[in-house]
Parts: C-alpha cells; structure tokens; sequence
C-alpha cells in the first residue's frame, strides 16, 4: 500500500497544499510580468523600425522668411531643385497653415500666430534605395534660395535608436530579474512543500525509496504548477496588451492592434514570443525544483 502511495505525487505533496497554492500565485504574477517585459520588447523594436522607416524615406525643406523676397517664388524655385533631382520620388508644398498646425502642439494655439514670419515647408519623399546627395542638394538650394536649410532627420533617427537600445537593455534586465526571482521563489516553495510532509518522505526513505524516485514524484506536481501558472500569466499579459490598445496613442496603438491581430506576416513570430515565456518559466521551475528536491533529500537521509 505504501508503494501504491509512493507512485502517486499526492500522496507526498497534496493538491491543496498551501506551497503549491502559493507557488502558483507567485509564479502566475512573475509570468504575467514576464510577458508583458518580452512583449514590451517586441513593440519597443517594431515602433522604432516603423518610426525610423518614415524617417529614412522623407526629408524637409525649410524657408525662413527673408525682408525683400517673395516667398512664394522662393518656393516654387525650391519645389523646382527638387523634383529635377535624382532619387526624390514626391514633392509637397505645406501651405502656410500646416505649418502652424506643426507648430500647435509644440507652443498651443496662440492667437495671431499666422501674422509670424512662420517658415514655410516642403515634405520630400525620397527613395531609400538610391538616395540623392544630401550635401550637393542642399547647396543648389541655397545657391537659389537665401534662408533655405535641409533636414535630413538623422538626428532624430538616430536619437530613436538610442532610446530602443536603452529601452531593450531595461527590458531584458526585467527578464533577467523576472528568472531571478522565480528561481528564489520555486527553491522557497519546494523547501517549504518538503518540510510539510516531511514525514511521508522518512516513510519511503524507510522502505528504500530512492532520492530520485521521490523527487520524480514531486516533480510532477511542479510541472502542472508551473504549466498552470504560465498560462494564467500568458491569458493575462494578452489581455493587457488588448486593453492597452485601446487606451495608447494613435500611432503606437496601431502598432499593438497590428502586433495582436491575427493577421499579417508577423503573426506566428509575435505569440510564439509570448508563448515562450511561460515555456520557460516551466522549465525555470522545473529544473530548480528537481535540483532542490535532491538536495533537500540528500540531507534528510
């Protein structure tokens, strides 16, 4: 009969021990931060790719307003510079009132704005794989166009960049300290599920159950513990991120609704990165709580 008990892992630890309840919360929330961490990460690099894609495909064309010229003029000979040079796809005039629609979010709507010399725009669609010469471009317009400067946005790119590297480098800290506490948590739990029915395991030790059989038994309540687990904190971090749709910017929201949707290229690679991370939490757990088991064990003997 004991033998029979042995074979069962609920006859060491039982379903409702108070360990493995608390396991299964504490590694429910560490999943659930953990997908949100690996998800995080993923829209942190697709919004970066999108933002410096349109960047790398325009350019801008600015003219200040110069005492004694016409603006007007000075712009149809700048659209002209333009449209006559190599490798720009698109050229548009902005009227005067989409530059000072550029300028609201920046100062607010302030009453007589159109009576500034507001410099004037033209957006220019360049094309990526044969680019024109920056610099030789932008000394024809100057050699046409007093007051005129040319505004690659490299800066800006580059910027961009920058803030995702910093940005990956915290997410995958996050994770790093995600694993961290998991492992902490499944070794408290494993020591703490052991010393509770410490009394069953002297049993089997007394009628020669092996270190290794034990722990196998255990095992197998950690594994479901850990399954269930990381696919409540799976359920939950999509469901966030469903949510979270609906409440971030417009840009950046149409980047989550397309990292979420069920179509597109993207699909398998963005749930199979979610669908990892309760993989490897699972694995976490059970590698750690094997290695505990049969550390515990041994010093029991």
């Amino acid at each position: 009969m004991t033998d029979q008990a042995a074979h069962r892992p609920e006859a060491i630890i039982p379903p409702d021990a108070a360990p493995l309840r608390t396991l299964t919360l504490a590694m429910a929330v560490m999943c659930y931060l953990a997908v949100l961490a690996a998800g995080g990460l993923v829209l942190i690099n697709r919004s970066v790719e999108a933002w410096t894609g349109d960047l790398s495909r325009e350019i801008t064309v600015q003219i200040r307003e110069i005492q004694g010229r016409n603006m007007e003029d000075d712009l149809a000979k700048a659209a002209a510079i333009l449209k006559a040079t190599p490798g720009v796809l698109n050229v548009t005039v902005l009227d005067e009132k989409a530059a000072i629609d550029l300028l609201e979010p920046w100062i607010g709507g302030i009453d007589g704005l159109e009576d500034l010399p507001v410099p004037r725009l033209i957006a220019i669609e360049i094309d990526p794989g044969n680019p024109p010469d920056f610099a030789a471009l932008e000394t024809a317009l100057r050699n046409e166009v007093p007051g005129v400067s040319l505004d690659t946005h490299k800066r800006w790119q580059a910027e961009l960049t920058r803030m995702a590297r910093v940005l990956t480098t915290l997410a995958y800290a996050i994770l790093a300290l995600i694993g961290l506490c998991t492992i902490a948590i499944v070794v408290f739990a494993t020591r703490a599920a052991l010393e509770a029915n410490r009394e069953v395991v002297e049993v089997l030790h007394l009628v020669g159950a092996r270190d290794s059989f034990i722990a196998r038994q255990v095992w197998g309540r950690f594994l479901r513990t850990g399954l269930t687990a990381g696919v409540i904190g799976l359920v939950l971090g999509i469901l966030t991120f469903f949510l979270a749709a609906g409440a971030a910017p417009e840009s950046f929201a149409a980047i989550t609704q397309e990292f979420l949707s069920f179509s597109g290229g993207h699909l398998t690679q963005n749930y199979l990165s979610l669908a990892a991370v309760p993989l490897v939490v699972t694995l976490i757990c059970l590698i750690t709580s094997r290695v505990t088991l049969l550390r515990i064990l041994k010093s029991l003997r």
